[in-house]
């Protein structure tokens, strides 16, 4: 990863599932979406049940992808992190849902993501579904590197979208992601490029997990206040830190709060004052994240030499 800039604390919400269950429900995601608001929160997180071992366990009632699609619509600015999981999620999957979600967002849209799904059915708690080994780092990461070459391999610029052009793109460019490791996929993605080109990964770390190689691949790692003293300077070196329902620990970029309950107020920190010009930045551009790196040339093209 680049330098890393740091220039103030970010703020973090995890909403628990009950309460975008009812929200949805109840028609309450334009207040929801205005509770949030008014906290001042950088992004919020969907979904966290699924990879924290202290939340609650998830019923699998609404899916993250759901719930971000509802708050997408009522909410200007914030960023929105979706749980997904490889455990349970191809990354081919994963990489085209995040990045229509992207689309429509604008470039809102971040993923969390972990080890183990702990939505998974009891006869696949320790078992692949989509290769023959468990949940582990290594897959974890794997996935990583592949959403992020499929995310390239279909440039948006080559839509030219122009009046009266008999060409609706420039498909020579369009690429094979040719990723081979625990998973094997030759692409491309048919959703194009989203708009952060490389969406925020969030990797949500639990005791046990590689959080140094989680650190290294991944914009963001989140970890409890038990482990910011064993593990925080390494993680900072390579991401950004965050802290979940720890508004005393320092030496991190940023706190999470946990809400699970839209009538309780809120009262985790004061509301932050936002930067000039933050209604236009996308969820990279408000973590101040590095440029993604440019894809690599000489990509073995889908149509070579293809005119339509």
């Amino acid at each position: 990863m680049s330098v890393i800039q740091r220039s103030r604390t970010f703020h973090g919400l995890a909403l628990g599932e009950r309460l975008l269950v009812d929200a949805i429900r109840r028609g309450r995601i334009d207040e929801l979406g205005a509770f949030i608001t008014r906290t001042g929160a950088d992004f919020v997180l969907l979904g966290v049940e699924r990879v924290s071992r202290t939340a609650p366990r998830p019923t699998a009632a609404l899916s993250p992808s759901v719930s971000a699609a509802a708050l997408i619509a009522a909410t200007d600015d914030v960023g929105v992190f979706v749980t997904a999981v490889p455990h349970l999620d191809h990354p081919y999957n994963l990489a085209r849902r995040l990045a229509s979600l992207d689309h429509t967002s604008r470039g809102r849209v971040g993923w969390l993501t972990g080890v183990e799904d702990r939505s998974a059915p009891g006869n696949l708690a320790s078992a692949g579904v989509w290769i023959d080994a468990g949940p582990s780092p290594a897959a974890t990461t794997d996935a990583i590197h592949a959403s992020r070459t499929l995310w390239e391999s279909w440039p948006a610029d080559t839509i030219r979208g122009r009046p009266h052009d008999v060409r609706f793109a420039d498909s020579d460019r369009i690429v094979y992601a040719d990723h081979r490791g625990v998973f094997d996929i030759a692409g491309p993605l048919n959703v194009p490029t989203p708009p952060q080109q490389k969406i925020p990964v969030a990797w949500w770390a639990q005791d046990g997990d590689d959080i140094v190689s989680a650190a290294e691949v991944s914009d963001m790692v989140v970890l409890d206040g038990s482990q910011v003293d064993r593990h925080g300077r390494a993680v900072r070196e390579r991401a950004l830190l965050f802290v979940v329902d720890d508004p005393d620990a320092t030496e991190v970029d940023g706190h999470i709060a946990t809400v699970t309950d839209l009538d309780a107020g809120f009262a985790a920190w004061p509301r932050p004052a936002r930067p000039r010009g933050y209604r236009q930045r996308s969820l990279r551009a408000t973590l101040r994240l590095p440029d993604p790196a440019p894809a690599p040339a000489h990509r073995r093209p889908v149509y070579p030499g293809a005119q339509n």
